[in-house]
């Protein structure tokens, strides 16, 4: 086994962390939650906030320990994301407190059958056709879940919850620095309070200009400066939650457009992301399919069959969502080396994740007490 592989570890991941903040909010909850964590939550702080800084993966701070002091001196433990190593599936796990295999949330586009499209769940957009408009919400129909606020808000009507988000959501919140202010200021209302803070421009610089570039280090420095401010002048009775929903690995792209023999035994184009790809496969040609694929690929990627993929529990635990398996496709490729998929024939990212190298799948746990 490559030595760089890491599976998802749902009893000590992303999940989990989620699993203690319900527990702490009396919510039941299937999963297994952090003991550590626990026992900082016993101590009935007034303010519990959740800070995801998405792709500030272990291995990204550990690439500019010089601008990330400060978080490395409160890493408190590593956990592994879910599976896929994707924001999909990842922030959607943290915010309901349920796997992949449960949500049915697995990756950034997810061919639904019933539109013969390939949806874009968070953008509500045509993966493969932007001109394309939907007249109705298709995750609410098909992939619908219950968030973590609803939950807390329904075993606890005292607890305040809010959520502050960057500036594609929230205009104001054009840096960092900016969503730090905002969740200070509504901290200080002698009220208990429970806060998710997302910032999204580490995974931006990441994918634009690599793992290793001075835009992305100059990102974590602002974010280590961020939480160096909120940790200090945050009220004493406040616990800080630090983590990310993956890492980044720089990738060689792979231009499967070039490989027609191949996507022409394709039903439908290929779905889910560039490192964990979902292929839908000709009824003629489902035997043929994987080996002429090993024959191009055996070096870059690993092919399963989606039901046997199932069966190792990757997506994790719990009642299988029933539009899954559709969403998975006949044969699902997960990359495990610096290989990503280009589906659109666009200007690929430098970098990317949603595959198994622990670049991608490890992220921090870092706490103020």
């Amino acid at each position: 086994m490559n030595k760089n592989i890491v599976f998802p570890d749902y009893d000590h991941s992303l999940l989990s962390i989620t699993s203690s903040i319900l527990k702490h909010f009396n919510v039941k909850s299937e999963y297994k939650s952090l003991v550590e964590l626990d026992k900082l939550l016993a101590n009935n702080y007034r303010n519990v906030i959740f800070v995801l800084v998405d792709a500030l993966g272990t291995e990204i701070i550990k690439k500019h320990l010089n601008k990330a002091e400060f978080l490395s001196e409160h890493l408190r433990d590593t956990l592994t994301t879910v599976f896929p190593s994707t924001t999909t599936s990842a922030t959607t796990a943290a915010l309901t407190g349920i796997p992949p295999v449960v949500s049915g949330w697995v990756g950034w586009q997810q061919f639904v059958k019933e539109e013969k499209r390939h949806v874009v769940f968070f953008m509500n957009k045509d993966y493969y056709d932007e001109s394309y408009k939907f007249d109705y919400n298709v995750s609410d129909k098909f992939v619908n879940k219950t968030t973590i606020y609803e939950l807390i808000n329904k075993a606890n009507p005292d607890i305040k919850t809010k959520e502050i988000f960057p500036k594609f959501k929230e205009e104001k919140h054009k840096t960092i620095d900016d969503q730090v202010t905002t969740c200070l200021n509504t901290i200080d209302n002698n009220e208990k309070n429970f806060i998710y803070m997302y910032w999204d421009q580490v995974d931006t610089k990441l994918h634009e200009f690599g793992t290793k570039s001075k835009e992305v280090s100059e990102e974590i420095d602002q974010v280590n400066k961020a939480m160096k401010r909120l940790f200090e002048d945050a009220s004493k009775d406040s616990l800080i939650i630090v983590t990310a929903d993956h890492g980044q690995v720089d990738i060689e792209p792979v231009k499967l457009s070039e490989y027609k023999d191949l996507t022409d035994m394709l039903e439908q184009k290929p779905a889910i992301e560039a490192r964990a790809t979902a292929f839908y496969v000709k009824a003629e040609y489902k035997d043929e399919f994987p080996k002429l694929f090993n024959k191009h690929f055996h070096d870059k990627f690993v092919l399963y069959k989606s039901e046997d993929l199932l069966k190792m529990n990757l997506f994790g635990f719990g009642n299988e969502h029933p539009k899954l398996r559709e969403f998975l496709g006949d044969y699902f490729s997960i990359a495990i080396d610096k290989y990503a998929f280009n589906l659109l024939n666009k200007k690929p990212h430098k970098a990317t994740h949603a595959g198994l190298v622990k670049d991608e799948m490890l992220i921090p746990l870092i706490t103020n007490h």
